[in-house]
């Protein structure tokens, strides 16, 4: 019988694995912003008329908008992402809420992520040492 065991991955590495699935959801979220109001580009969602707080017809989802961004997601701490057009690589503070949006949807796992989203101090440090710059 062949014992397997788990290798425990530090902090960072958490935060580094996380990192595809923001590039991902960003991909994603722009198609559905596309897709779900009939825009021609996704940036097109700040225009005034577009703006607001609004669930994409058809889906779970809902919008908010924020001055040169927006926030997607399932309820405020559920699921999706929130992010500005202007910026392409998220912020330590947009990584540390998208980390913890994705834990509360089940995309990440709570037992791999659990120190660190009851940490507040620690995922600071560990995405700081990822991006390079204070949390």
């Amino acid at each position: 019988m062949r014992v397997v065991r788990h290798m425990k991955l530090e902090h960072k590495d958490l935060i580094k694995l996380a990192l595809p699935l923001w590039y991902a959801q960003i991909a994603w979220a722009k198609e559905l912003l596309i897709h779900g109001f009939g825009l021609e580009k996704a940036e097109d969602i700040l225009q005034l008329n577009n703006r607001g707080f609004r669930q994409v017809s058809g889906t779970a989802w809902y919008i908010r908008t924020h001055g040169i961004g927006v926030d997607i997601f399932k309820t405020p701490e559920v699921g999706g992402i929130d992010f500005d057009f202007d910026k392409p690589h998220p912020d330590p503070w947009r990584l540390k809420i998208f980390i913890e949006k994705q834990v509360n949807d089940g995309c990440l796992s709570y037992s791999l992520y659990k120190e660190l989203i009851e940490d507040e101090e620690l995922m600071k440090v560990a995405i700081s040492e990822v991006l390079g710059h204070n949390a």
